[in-house]
């Protein structure tokens, strides 16, 4: 199973929240040593220099560097000359079905974009928003910041290889029911058949797997059963009957309400769209 599904599953139910944000010179007295705050911080360094330690790691950042500062991660910054950064920065939260997202994954806590420019606007509306009483604001912040949270992620430049879970066996024991998933989509699967093969009692699997997934166990075999509808509708001529009885449905009417809570068509209007298309 390619490990990218379940980063893929994280930021598809990824949940953010802005603190504040602001842009500055940081004052020459600006230093702080040894602390876990209970919210992540994004500097963008525009000029001058400074020194970073993140869990006993140290960074001198130079600008057009954009660092994370991760959530409960023991960490301090100090001036270090006469010549103190400039600076866009925010503090914030990024949750995985109420986790932390960077408890949940281990990245490298800096990055540099190869469009700059870019993550300077992105600061600038997020600044401008952020300091602004308007209906949409809140909503426009939030989006803003999903936007920065993504762009970082992407100049990571992560291949599968460099995708580094905080918990690697239960990740690895989470990867096994994701590929027995796909290789007995077709059946009723059970959550305590899942909870076997990852070795947990049920009741911790469905916690952990949501945790991961974003979504109960149940939910997410749906999920993956509509999906596999949705490409024999489009590409086979099979009968939605035939279909529901592919995917392990018994009864076609629950299969095509199952259908339609998830794709929003019912599946014989689906295929009609396809054909329209």
């Amino acid at each position: 199973m390619d490990r990218r599904v379940l980063l893929s599953n994280y930021l598809a139910n990824l949940e953010v929240e802005l603190i504040t944000a602001h842009h500055n010179l940081c004052p020459l007295d600006w230093r702080e040593l040894d602390y876990k705050p209970d919210y992540s911080k994004f500097y963008w360094i525009e000029e001058g220099e400074g020194w970073l330690r993140i869990e006993g790691q140290d960074y001198y950042p130079k600008p057009g560097e954009l660092f994370l500062m991760p959530e409960g991660v023991q960490q301090s910054y100090s001036v270090i000359s006469e010549r103190p950064f400039l600076k866009y920065w925010c503090h914030f939260t990024a949750q995985v079905g109420g986790v932390n997202l960077f408890k949940l994954l281990d990245l490298n806590p800096y990055c540099s974009p190869t469009q700059p420019q870019k993550v300077t606007e992105i600061f600038k509306d997020i600044v401008y928003h952020a300091n602004t009483d308007t209906i949409y604001s809140k909503l426009l912040v939030k989006s803003k910041l999903m936007e920065l949270v993504s762009y970082y992620m992407m100049n990571l430049n992560i291949d599968e290889e460099q995708i580094s879970f905080q918990n690697g066996s239960t990740v690895n024991r989470l990867t096994h029911v994701l590929d027995y998933i796909d290789e007995h989509i077709a059946q009723n699967i059970a959550v305590e058949e899942l909870a076997g093969i990852a070795y947990m009692h049920p009741n911790s699997f469905i916690r952990t797997f949501k945790q991961y997934a974003g979504m109960p166990p149940i939910q997410y075999v749906t999920h993956k059963k509509i999906e596999k509808a949705k490409q024999s509708l489009s590409l086979t001529s099979l009968s939605v009957t035939e279909i529901s009885e592919q995917l392990g449905f018994n009864d076609t009417f629950y299969f095509s309400k199952q259908f339609k809570k998830y794709a929003g068509l019912t599946p014989t209007d689906y295929r009609r769209q396809q054909v329209r298309s």
